[in-house]
């Protein structure tokens, strides 16, 4: 699965009613059955993905095209080519453990610590968008909230807490079992801190694994990034080139 454009809507989550709840531990489980079983999960900790779609700063929109590769634990490189007025611009992110590298158009990028913190973070993501290894409890606490409406139906709300990781609610599909939303703090551009709240959508079997093939992703309630899929490929493992860093 998806998410980091590292990490990348019309949704509102609005506070319903306290009702009964699942364990989070059975909601998990649900979801690991939605999406393609624990074994066909395991087998592929790995994936590589082309992907396109749009970026929004300060009310213009960008169109992008780029790739993605990662493999759990802690290792993903996106890379991105985003059409500006006068130029094109390729950001390439490598995280690999607790190194983290960016190039824009082939130069080294300075970063600062918040920013290597949220990249590192998208990575720790990366790993729970495979769900079972949200069931590790020496490594992720798991806390069962009121369910609230996602897209006009019920969705169980897990928080998710593990360190190096900032306390990430996910939303499933009381129905289908299936990951519809993420919601977590976030930086924007301006590395202002934001709500940031993802959805997924357009699933899709590859290898029966079940993905999304479509991502929306807001700050503040106000669309950021829309990610399409254009090719998913799962992989039980990938070379370790992608990752490097000197």
């Amino acid at each position: 699965m998806t998410r980091s454009m590292l990490g990348l809507m019309a949704i509102v989550i609005a506070t319903a009613p306290a009702a009964a709840q699942n364990k989070p531990e059975e909601v998990v489980n649900k979801a690991i059955q939605a999406h393609g079983g624990l074994t066909i999960l395991k087998k592929f900790p790995a994936g590589t993905s082309k992907i396109a779609g749009k970026v929004s700063i300060n009310g213009m929109d960008f169109p992008y095209s780029g790739s993605l590769v990662f493999t759990i634990p802690g290792r993903v490189r996106s890379e991105m080519t985003m059409k500006t007025p006068g130029q094109n611009v390729t950001v390439v992110q490598v995280v690999n453990g607790d190194k983290v590298h960016q190039t824009e158009n082939g130069r080294t990028s300075q970063l600062d610590e918040p920013v290597q913190r949220e990249l590192r973070e998208s990575a720790v993501i990366q790993e729970m968008s495979l769900l079972y290894p949200l069931l590790d409890t020496a490594k992720y606490t798991l806390v069962a909230e009121a369910d609230v409406p996602v897209g006009g139906e019920d969705a169980a709300v897990i928080v998710v807490q593990s360190k190096g990781l900032k306390d990430t609610r996910l939303f499933f599909n009381r129905k289908t079992g299936r990951l519809v939303a993420m919601q977590r703090r976030g930086l924007d551009p301006n590395q202002k801190a934001v709500d940031e709240v993802t959805t997924f959508s357009e699933y899709k079997t590859i290898d029966g694994l079940v993905v999304p093939m479509k991502s929306k992703v807001t700050h503040d309630g106000k669309p950021f990034l829309e990610i399409i899929v254009a090719e998913y490929k799962p992989l039980e493992k990938v070379d370790d080139k992608p990752f490097m860093i000197e």
